[in-house]
């Protein structure tokens, strides 16, 4: 386990206010949690990579802006996050034709060629799509941009405008077309095609979102009932329903037989707030601790190839992060058994969960004490530079953090878990 590096002397199994002063300072100091936007509004996946990297992370992830944007949020720091969306809504734009073409495809045909779907990956500088073949089939990143914008929107923190009402009215109508419930798509980890419990899970939190706002009052002053009725009530609670009925059927496990445990369920908890049974949520927690939690970090899933051991010995830098959703078991094929990756991701974000439940009960010493543990678990993944990585890999038998150092969700991530530890120490 990494010592903590320049933190190691600040951590402890309960904190003061003082204590976690002197944290903030230091991570201040070495610009820890520190995210600026490319273009746009829009952030890189991982800020330390060059315009020409082989690596791809200086580009534009749907999914990662929102969980950057979303931390901002929460931690009252509006403006990023609504220069955040407004980006994200100029890309959605310029989407249009792939949101359509699927939808008005009367033989359900078009959704086959993931290319052909809306594009979650992108240039931030001029919102071009990128020439290398993808696996653009990922409905969980469409369901969070709906979800946020949505949240922006209920919140009163972004008013929906009329161009805005343009696209996201699109949604539901591709959902449907696509048949989100039992879509196979690469989920939050870009890989083979499966009906993902965390991808319904994130569109069900998108159109509840969007539901809320077109039943609001809010929404008739900003677009008018003539606007709102471009989406059908009915309809809208019917697709609801229907992804409601698949994670009812098969949480909490994310695309059974196939898989059961896997790391990604854990944004239904937070925060998407798809999933509020706290039982369903210990189940999905317990799962993710029980199989998942690593010495370093915590896996995605079991028998996850991506930067397994010694990774850049069997894969030249322009092979390491291409495309693998048609390819995934010559990858498979290198990787030996308990040498996954271990995600630097999701600790911090356990801490997040852990202390949003004690936040709300503060006779819930247990949560705090997993919301400690987690967050002292993050501090420990930090670089010696104090910076923030996206995991650790097995190089020469050591577990050493990959290139995409610092990744932009790891820091917004680890940034919100300190936010609210320091409520739970404040308050």
């Amino acid at each position: 386990m990494p010592e903590g590096g320049l933190l190691h002397h600040l951590i402890r199994e309960k904190y003061t206010r003082q204590d976690l002063a002197a944290i903030k300072q230091v991570l201040d100091a070495h610009k820890t949690h520190e995210i600026t936007p490319v273009a746009h509004g829009l952030f890189a996946a991982s800020p330390s990579q060059a315009d020409n990297s082989l690596t791809g992370y200086q580009n534009v992830w749907v999914r990662d802006n929102i969980i950057v944007a979303n931390s901002f949020r929460l931690r009252g720091i509006l403006p990023p996050a609504i220069a955040c969306i407004q980006g994200l809504t100029r890309f959605f734009e310029r989407q249009r034709v792939r949101f359509e073409e699927i939808i008005s495809d009367e033989k359900r045909m078009l959704k086959a060629n993931v290319n052909r779907r809306p594009h979650i990956r992108f240039m931030a500088a001029t919102l071009d799509e990128l020439p290398e073949k993808w696996a653009h089939a990922q409905n969980d990143a469409l369901g969070e941009a709906l979800w946020f914008r949505f949240v922006l929107a209920n919140e009163r923190i972004l008013p929906v405008t009329h161009e805005d009402w343009k696209i996201y009215q699109l949604f539901p109508a591709y959902f449907e077309a696509i048949a989100y419930w039992n879509d196979e798509d690469s989920g939050a980890w870009e890989e083979g095609l499966k009906v993902n419990n965390s991808s319904v899970g994130a569109v069900v939190a998108g159109l509840e979102e969007l539901q809320r706002y077109i039943y609001s009052a809010v929404a008739k002053k900003e677009l008018g009932a003539k606007s709102l009725a471009a989406i059908d009530k009915q309809k809208l609670e019917d697709l609801i329903s229907k992804g409601r009925q698949r994670l009812n059927l098969t949480l909490p496990f994310e695309s059974p037989p196939e898989r059961l445990a896997d790391s990604a369920l854990l944004l239904l908890i937070h925060p998407l707030g798809t999933v509020t049974s706290r039982h369903l949520q210990d189940a999905i927690l317990n799962l993710v601790q029980a199989r998942l939690r690593g010495e370093v970090g915590i896996k995605r899933y079991a028998d996850d190839s991506y930067f397994c051991q010694d990774y850049d010995e069997w894969f030249a830098p322009d092979q390491m992060c291409v495309d693998f959703s048609d390819a995934l078991a010559f990858r498979n094929a290198f990787a030996q058994p308990g040498c996954e990756a271990q995600w630097c991701i999701f600790d911090p974000l356990l801490s997040i969960i852990y202390g949003e439940r004690y936040l709300a009960d503060r006779t819930d010493n247990r949560s705090l004490d997993k919301q400690i543990y987690y967050f002292n678990r993050s501090l420990r993944q930090m670089t010696p530079k104090g910076e923030c990585p996206e995991l650790y890999y097995l190089k020469n038998g050591k577990y050493t953090p990959n290139a995409h150092t610092p990744l932009a969700w790891t820091q917004a991530n680890q940034a919100l878990a300190l936010y609210l530890l320091e409520k739970s120490v404040r308050e």
